[in-house]
């Protein structure tokens, strides 16, 4: 099963409506009388902890209820009005604690050997933290694990990620991600999946690993997510095929493409290692949507993006299994005018 968030003015209100894909179809299952409003809504509030997803999706009643073209949703970049799609898992409004953003690096073999290459052409030495992680985590120790601390700077297809000002080298990193929730029993359960980006101030990273948190996070887009949730039976995660473009006034400047998946995952147990990393050591709470995203395949060197994503660039992503396409132009990030008080105490 297959379901999207999206936006509609002529439906009522801007906030999320979730919508149940159909061939090329997309059913609105808030217009039925029901009216689960997101992915979150019809887990925890409409009985899918309980029954799962799927069995609560056709509990309900469609009839009549009206559909949209899913290519109508679908943007590269999002307009101000009209109907398109929104990222499909988010939290419900004023509550952004109740989603969780999750990472995992170093996943893939070729991210480390690429991450290990720039960390020395940064540095001048042999860095070896990348190597060293990657056989840690392939010999069953622990994964690297970090945390997107915002879920507003989650943003959704065709909407902008934000380039900081003071920016080194900002790379995208193409990943599948995984949605979990915690049902009725207090287990934790694996919902789906979707596409995702984990925008990188590569730059960054590379001149000291211990950077990874601001290379990870900055505010208004510093990730991206969707188009298309799907279900977890109705997903095979074993080998997906992921690709990454960059255009740039028009032409592409970088294209890559990948495999990622639990055959390329590199540990053993695979998936089931980096959820039990992170679950034993932060238990999901209740009423709470956990996003894991896997690690890239994907890695852009220098050689690959000399200077990094660029104000104006747009990203396309393309994911395998039904997931769709990701696209995202790249923005200029202002800086925030707060520091006036601190700078005159110095």
């Amino acid at each position: 099963m297959k379901l999207v968030q999206f936006t509609h003015p002529a439906s009522g209100p801007q906030g999320p409506r979730l919508g149940l894909v159909s061939g090329t179809s997309v059913i609105d299952l808030t217009a039925t009388p029901s009216a689960p409003g997101s992915l979150f809504d019809l887990y925890y509030n409409h009985g899918g902890n309980r029954v799962g997803l799927e069995a609560a999706v056709d509990r309900l009643d469609i009839t009549g209820a009206p559909a949209l073209e899913l290519a109508d949703l679908l943007h590269e970049l999002a307009p101000a009005e009209g109907a398109r799609l929104l990222r499909p898992v988010s939290p419900p409004v004023g509550a952004p604690h109740k989603l969780r953003i999750w990472l995992a690096g170093v996943t893939h073999a070729d991210s480390a050997k690429l991450r290990e290459i720039e960390a020395r052409q940064a540095t001048g030495e042999s860095v070896n933290v990348y190597d060293q992680k990657y056989r840690e985590c392939q010999d069953g120790g622990i994964p690297e694990l970090f945390a997107k601390t915002d879920p507003d700077a989650l943003v959704g297809p065709g909407e902008p990620a934000i380039r900081p000002q003071d920016t080194m080298r900002l790379v995208p990193e193409t990943e599948l991600v995984t949605v979990y929730g915690l049902n009725s029993d207090g287990q934790v359960e694996r919902l789906g999946y979707t596409g995702g980006n984990d925008y990188t101030d590569n730059g960054i990273e590379a001149t000291n690993p211990l950077n990874l948190p601001q290379a990870k996070n900055w505010y208004g887009g510093c990730a991206s997510l969707g188009p298309v949730f799907i279900t977890d039976s109705a997903f095979d995660d074993s080998e997906v095929t992921v690709s990454c473009e960059v255009v740039r006034n028009g032409e592409r400047v970088a294209y890559k493409e990948g495999k990622t998946g639990q055959q390329h995952l590199n540990m053993p147990d695979g998936l089931f290692h980096l959820e039990r990393s992170l679950f034993n050591r932060l238990p999901l709470p209740e009423d709470t949507l956990q996003l894991l995203y896997w690690g890239t395949p994907i890695v852009f060197a220098e050689g690959d993006l000399a200077d990094g994503l660029q104000d104006g660039d747009l990203v396309r992503m393309a994911f395998s299994g039904g997931i769709g396409p990701l696209a995202n132009p790249v923005v200029a990030g202002s800086i925030p005018d707060q520091l006036t008080l601190l700078s005159r105490s110095n």
